[in-house]
């Protein structure tokens, strides 16, 4: 990622005044990443305007799928765009957990995560369809974690085909594929795209190395998956790949309630206590090592 200023999407500042407010205090670390989009508002043309995204994380659980899709919105949201996570995996329920959709007053909270009623497939579909709706009417992106259920999708877009649908209101469809050493992952993917759970012209499949096994060095881990001829054939037909190193801090973020980008930039957590340091660039290196991978592959623009 590049090593530039990033200033708060909701403030539509003078070009001059920040590059000032920059040269001021380049010499105050940590600088926080450009943003080289605005927030749509009134009067603003359509070329600065990104198209909602419909994210679905698809593949093989506990490969770290859903700390990827709560990266992505937390990505989305500091940056200023609206994201609506989108919790259909009942039994882990982390995003419901993180986004919860009402506060301790029972007053509901804007882009709050949603989840189906129940595991029966009648609840999942009214659920979708309810939450497409609102997605193409509100142009809200959303971000959808079935946690294995690719099964769920692949029931659902024979009656509903999401490609044609996002095509046809000016959504972008991602899907997500997690990955780890295991040749049984990239298999698994194969055999959901044969069996047509999700069309896109884009896919990105992220190798996550927080999900190697204690002692197993990163270098050449991912070689079994990277070297495959399904994986180059992947690759050919459009999809780009990624690393998402490992956080070691990760509990401790969790623990404290803290957002990636409020510890990696100095603000507080909920609790009013700031990173400190160590945690602070632990989690900054993090953002940066993984946002570089993703402009380097080109799927930075793809994201929410």
């Amino acid at each position: 990622m590049s090593n530039k200023a990033e200033t708060n999407k909701g403030n539509l500042a003078d070009p001059a005044a920040v590059a000032q407010a920059m040269a001021s205090n380049a010499a105050d670390p940590p600088t926080e990443p450009v943003v080289t989009e605005t927030v749509p508002s009134a009067g603003m043309t359509a070329a600065v305007v990104r198209r909602p995204v419909c994210v679905v994380r698809l593949g093989r659980g506990r490969l770290g799928g859903s700390t990827l899709m709560d990266l992505y919105i937390q990505r989305a949201r500091y940056q200023g765009r609206r994201v609506k996570p989108l919790d259909g995996d009942l039994r882990s329920r982390t995003l419901a957990s993180l986004y919860p959709s009402r506060a301790t007053d029972g007053s509901p909270i804007l882009d709050g995560a949603s989840a189906p009623r129940s595991e029966e497939m009648r609840d999942y579909k009214l659920w979708m369809e309810e939450e497409f709706r609102l997605m193409v009417e509100e142009a809200v992106s959303r971000v959808i974690d079935l946690g294995g259920g690719e099964r769920v999708m692949q029931e659902f877009v024979r009656t509903f085909p999401l490609s044609r649908y996002c095509d046809s209101y000016g959504v972008d469809l991602l899907p997500i594929f997690m990955l780890g050493p295991d040749i049984e992952d990239l298999h698994h993917v194969v055999q959901i795209m044969r069996a047509g759970a999700v069309k896109s012209s884009r896919m990105l499949l992220v190798m996550n190395e927080g999900v190697i096994r204690s002692g197993q060095t990163t270098d050449g881990v991912f070689d079994g998956i990277t070297k495959h001829p399904d994986f180059r054939a992947l690759l050919d037909e459009g999809a780009k790949s990624v690393f998402l190193r490992k956080l070691d801090c990760l509990d401790v973020l969790r623990e404290r309630r803290f957002g990636f980008y409020d510890a990696a930039y100095g603000r507080p957590d909920p609790s009013g206590n700031m990173a400190g340091p160590v945690l602070e660039f632990l989690t900054r290196i993090w953002l940066e090592d993984h946002e570089a991978d993703q402009q380097t592959e080109g799927s930075a623009v793809w994201l929410p």
